[in-house]
This record gives C-alpha cells, structure tokens and sequence, in this order.
C-alpha cells in the first residue's frame, strides 16, 4: 500500500440515496404524519387546511442519510439505533419545517412540526418497549410534560446531539434506553 491509498483504509465515502429510496423514504414520513393527523387533527384537508413542503421532506432524508454516514466516520458506529434516527429525523423536521398547517382553527396550528415530532419519538419508544415487553402497556408522559417538550421544541435551541441525549433519556424513563439494549444486546438480536 503506498502512502496516499487511503481506500484501503475502510473508509466509507457518502453516496446519494437513489430516487427509490428517496420516494420511499419520503411515503414513509407522509404515511406517519397521516396517521399523527388521524389522531390529532382529522378534520385537515390536504391542499386546503395543511401542505407539506416536499423538497423539505426530502432535505430531511437527505440528512438523516448524510448523518449515518457521520455516526460511522467520527465514531465508528456500525450501525445507528433507532433512537438516534429518530431524533436526527426529528431534528431536521422541526428546523426545515416541512408540514405547515394553514387552518388556525386547528389544535395543531402553532406547532406541527413540533408536535409530529414527538409523536415520533414516542411512537418510536413505544415500537421500541413492544418488543422488550409485549405485556406491558405504553403510558404517555403527562399532558404538563408533553406541553414542556413542546415548548422546548418550539423555543429551545437544540443541537442535534441533545435531541439524540433527549430520546435516549425519554426512552430510559420507560426501561428500554442504550443500557438495557446494550445489556441484552444477545438475547435481542
């Protein structure tokens, strides 16, 4: 090996997603929010109460995508959990804001994004318990909790890296955070 062939050296080089995977990945984010909308906000009409942004929605991916990649670069992570996806996805929905929300009679008005997105992480936590615990019941934080995360959310400025410690530490709160997974790492696989 000479002294400028780096390609041996494992490193992995950023590929574009292809236009399938793009599309898919993006029916997978408009399948979620249609379902957050079925239980937030029924009544919202496509084109006339909300729109979604879909360059945004594709930004997003595009990402999330490029965040892999980084998690496996700078720190040799392999593979990346489903709480640090979730939060990277939840990151880049509520700073690009792709789901705007036009009817102001709405509840979901002043903060889509916001809320979509911790109906994503939660969602994700509860997925997340199923598996472990298919016996126990998902309880959602308090209303007051919720509105506090909202609120941060809306107002906070958070980095990509406290959204991934929030979604880690949400879903220890719940007995499934990185120390249970890490320690039954065997039996789950």
């Amino acid at each position: 090996m000479s002294n400028m062939d780096f390609s041996k050296l494992g490193y992995k080089h950023y590929e574009e997603l292809s236009n399938e995977e793009m599309q898919w990945a993006y029916d997978k984010i408009v399948e979620q929010w249609r379902k957050f909308l079925s239980l937030n906000a029924p009544d919202l009409v496509l084109e006339k109460d909300y729109f979604i942004h879909k360059r945004n929605v594709f930004e997003v991916i595009s990402r999330c995508n490029k965040r892999e990649l980084y998690h496996y670069v700078f720190h040799n992570l392999k593979e990346v959990t489903e709480y640090k996806v979730i939060a990277i996805k939840c990151f880049w929905i509520m700073t690009l804001k792709p789901f705007m929300v036009t009817n102001s009679n709405s509840e979901i008005y002043n903060c889509p994004n916001e809320m979509f997105s911790l109906f994503l992480i939660l969602e994700t936590i509860e997925e997340v318990m199923a598996k472990f615990f298919p016996d126990k019941e998902f309880s959602y934080p308090s209303e007051a909790r919720m509105r506090d995360l909202l609120y941060k959310f809306k107002f906070c400025s958070l980095s990509r890296e406290a959204m991934i410690a929030l979604v880690e530490t949400l879903a220890d709160t719940y007995g499934v955070g990185i120390s249970y997974i890490l320690d039954n790492y065997e039996t789950i696989k």
